[in-house]
C-alpha cells in the first residue's frame, strides 16, 4: 500500500479496527503459533501455543492442509453465533487466519445462500424431468438388445421436435439472475411434460430450446403424429401459463415449434446412471435452421412429416421454403398457427 498517502492507509485502519472487530491467529504445519485480536467476540478462549488448530477452531475442519491460498469465506457462523468474514493466507512467518465481523452482511449473505438454494432446487428438478425421459424410460421400455445397439449408435428412421421459447435471450437479460433461471425452468417444465407423455425422449435442453426424438421407444403410433400431438399441446400449455404469468404481471413468453423426419444416426452415451441420447445428421441441422425462424404459437414441418401425419394435415398450410445448403433441393414448409 505504499502508493496510498499515509492518511488513507491510516483511516483504513481505524475502519477495520473500529467496525469490523479483526482477530487473527498465526498457524504453522497445523499447530497454533500466535493468536491476537478481539477473539473472544467469536468465542475463542484459552487458546495455548502448539495446539492443533482444528481442534480449536473447528470451522478449519477439512480445510487443513491449506492449498490454493489465499482463501476468503464471506460468512461463516463461529460457535459463539457471530458470523465472520474469514481471509486465510500465506506468508514466510505461516499461514494467517484473519476474521472480521460481518454482522451487519449477514442478512445479504443469508438471501443470496437462499436464491443459491433455491437454484440448486431448480436445477434438481429439471434434472429428474430429463431423467425420466431417458433414464426410466431406458430401463423400463427398451429391449436390452436395443440399448446395446443405441449405445454402438444406429441408424434410425424418427421425427425430430424443437420448442424454442421465442425472444426469451433478448428479453431476460434485464431481470435478476434468480427469477430468470426460476422463469426459465417454468417454461422448459411446461414444455418438457408433453413431450414425455406422447413418447419423446428429450435430447438436448439448453438456454431457449429443447429437442425432442419420437421414434426411440416402443410406443404405438407413427412417431410423427405423436410429435405433431406433442407439439399443439406444448403451444397450448405454455400459452395458458403464460396468459396466468400476464395476469400476474410476471415476463411471459410464446414457443413457436419446429418438427422435422428422416434418418438420424442415434447413439447413448454417458455413465450407467445418467445417459444422454445424441443424434446428429441433416435432419438436425434442418430442425435446428428451422429453430432460428420459429414462430410464436406456431407449428413448422417439413414435407416428411407432413406426409405422415394424416388427417392432420387439413391444419397445416404451405409457409416457405428452407435450403438445407448451398446446392441442394429446396425444402417445403408447412405451418400451423394454434389458435
Amino acid at each position: 500500500m505504499s502508493h496510498l498517502p499515509k492518511s488513507i492507509v491510516k483511516y483504513f485502519q481505524e475502519l477495520i479496527f473500529e467496525s469490523r472487530c479483526p482477530a487473527y491467529f498465526l498457524v504453522k504445519d497445523g499447530y497454533l503459533v500466535s493468536w491476537g485480536g478481539q477473539l473472544s467476540l467469536y468465542g475463542f478462549h484459552h487458546l495455548e501455543r502448539g495446539e492443533v488448530v482444528e481442534k480449536k477452531i473447528l470451522f478449519l475442519a477439512g480445510l487443513l492442509p491449506f492449498q490454493n491460498l489465499p482463501i476468503i469465506l464471506p460468512c461463516i457462523k463461529m460457535e459463539s453465533g457471530v458470523a465472520a468474514e474469514v481471509h486465510i493466507f500465506a506468508a514466510a512467518e505461516g499461514d494467517w487466519i484473519l476474521l472480521l465481523d460481518a454482522r451487519r452482511y449477514e442478512h445479504q449473505y443469508s438471501i443470496l445462500q437462499q436464491q443459491g438454494n433455491d437454484l440448486s432446487l431448480i436445477r434438481q428438478h429439471h434434472s429428474r424431468l430429463l431423467e425420466q425421459s431417458l433414464h426410466d424410460r431406458i430401463a423400463a421400455n427398451l429391449s436390452q438388445e436395443l440399448v446395446a445397439a443405441l449405445e454402438k449408435g444406429d441408424r434410425r428412421d424418427v421425427t425430430i421436435l424443437l420448442a424454442k421459447i421465442c425472444s426469451l435471450n433478448s428479453s431476460i437479460e434485464d431481470y435478476p439472475p434468480a427469477e430468470a433461471i426460476a422463469t426459465v425452468n417454468s417454461y422448459i417444465s411446461a414444455i418438457v411434460q408433453p413431450l414425455l407423455d406422447r413418447g419423446g425422449i428429450v435430447s438436448k435442453s439448453f438456454g431457449d430450446a429443447v429437442t425432442s426424438l419420437f421414434g426411440i421407444l416402443p410406443v404405438t403410433g407413427s412417431p410423427a403424429v405423436r410429435a405433431t400431438e406433442a407439439a399443439i399441446r406444448v403451444v397450448e400449455t405454455v400459452r395458458g401459463m403464460s396468459q396466468v404469468r400476464q395476469v400476474d404481471k410476471c415476463i411471459a413468453f410464446s414457443v413457436g415449434i419446429s418438427i422435422v423426419s428422416g434418418s438420424l444416426i442415434v447413439g447413448i452415451a454417458g455413465s450407467q446412471n445418467q445417459k444422454t441420447l445424441i443424434a446428429v445428421g441433416d435432419r438436425m441441422a434442418i430442425v435446428e435452421q428451422m429453430g432460428f425462424q420459429a414462430t410464436p404459437n406456431a407449428i413448422a414441418i417439413d414435407r416428411n412429416t407432413y406426409d405422415r401425419i394424416g388427417e392432420m394435415q387439413i391444419h397445416f398450410m404451405r409457409s416457405h421454403t428452407i435450403f438445407k445448403g448451398i446446392a441442394s433441393e429446396p425444402i417445403p414448409i408447412f405451418t400451423f398457427l394454434v389458435a
